[in-house]
């Protein structure tokens, strides 16, 4: 933008000066310059950015280095591959309910890349040049994060995978934190980071301090961005197994609720979500918003290239991503398993997701 001020400047004088061939030219320059310029941003513009914790996308094989041995078909879930199948089929049906195809999709409980691979080629998938952006974790279960990234509007400058450690247990093992460095069409520089911290499953103050750790550990790398480009492109994906008020996400990550007048850099868009009794995942009957999309507030500004529609993220709450109890009327995601029972569901989690500008 500031190079086509000072193209436009430069007509201005020329056109003073009357030389009107020159001006012209330059005018015709400008505006094959702006119609490029143009081209290159409607590729990501009104494009969703999604996460989505899928719920267990395992494939059947058993991976002797993890725990993952439930899904397999001789497995207490008699995962077998129509199962398999079916799941691809789900998730590829959930993320497809979009005006456009997303361009950044950050996922949850995968299990490897061959799953990746097969999931990009699922239905329309495979219409969307899918990129992948995956690592393996120690996790003893064997999920992992993972991006899908539209190759053909995002170009990954660098992927690196964050590992979550705890000083005081060197046996602690849980899913890093996917870190992707790239440009969206047009050149506009983009950080993108996907999560899935650990559980409540031993109780939400027994391990809070494996959440605070790493949103201590995800708050450093983006203190260490921000000091190089105070005005930098920020997305943070992720299942934080917190809501946006508890103390991982308001006080050491430090996202705020948009509007707020302190101090602050991060904008969690799920905040007025949270505070209506909304939720993204059912837990002993209650909703609750553990799965968010936080940005930097130069994205909130659109200061550097980049904005999102309506400055808010929004839960998908598609009627075949719910289901409803006809005895008591009560809702919540239409899961894969509850137990040992298939439901053959999509999700035990909703998507969420913000539309670029």
């Amino acid at each position: 933008m500031k190079k086509y001020f000072v193209l436009c400047t430069l007509a201005g004088t020329l056109f003073s000066c009357g030389d009107g061939t020159l001006a012209d030219d330059l005018l015709e320059e400008l505006d094959q310059h702006q119609t490029l310029n143009n081209d290159d941003m409607s590729a990501f513009s009104g494009r969703p950015v999604v996460f989505y914790n899928v719920e267990n996308l395992f494939d059947t094989k058993n991976d002797p280095r993890t725990n993952d041995e439930d899904f397999t078909p001789y497995g207490y879930k008699e995962w077998d591959e129509d199962r398999y199948e079916t799941k691809l089929e789900r998730i590829e049906d959930a993320l497809s309910e979009f005006q456009k195809a997303p361009l950044l999709i950050g996922l949850a409980e995968i299990e490897n890349r061959a799953v990746l691979k097969d999931l990009v080629e699922e239905g329309d998938f495979d219409k969307t040049n899918y990129g992948i952006a995956h690592f393996d974790s120690p996790d003893r279960r064997g999920i992992d994060v993972a991006l899908l990234y539209d190759e053909d509007a995002f170009s990954v400058i660098n992927s690196t995978k964050i590992s979550v450690r705890l000083a005081n247990n060197p046996r602690f093992a849980t899913r890093d934190i996917l870190y992707v460095e790239g440009e969206l069409s047009g050149g506009v520089h983009t950080h993108v980071f996907v999560n899935h911290w650990s559980s409540r499953r031993e109780g939400q103050k027994e391990t809070e301090h494996k959440r605070l750790e790493a949103a201590e550990t995800l708050r450093e790398k983006v203190d260490e961005i921000l000091g190089q480009d105070a005005d930098a492109n920020i997305i943070i994906l992720g299942d934080f197994n917190d809501h946006p008020t508890d103390k991982s996400l308001q006080t050491v990550l430090r996202a705020k609720e948009s509007g707020y007048e302190g101090e602050g850099d991060l904008i969690n868009l799920l905040f007025d979500e949270h505070q209506n009794g909304e939720g993204t995942s059912v837990h002993r009957g209650d909703w609750a918003v553990i799965d968010q999309i936080i940005i930097s507030q130069a994205i909130y500004d659109k200061r550097s290239g980049l904005g999102i529609k309506g400055n808010d993220a929004e839960i998908l709450r598609d009627a075949d991503l719910i289901f409803r109890n006809r005895s008591t009327g009560e809702e919540k995601p239409n899961a894969t398993y509850g137990g040992r029972k298939y439901y053959g569901g999509y999700s035990d989690h909703l998507p969420v997701y913000i539309i670029l500008k």
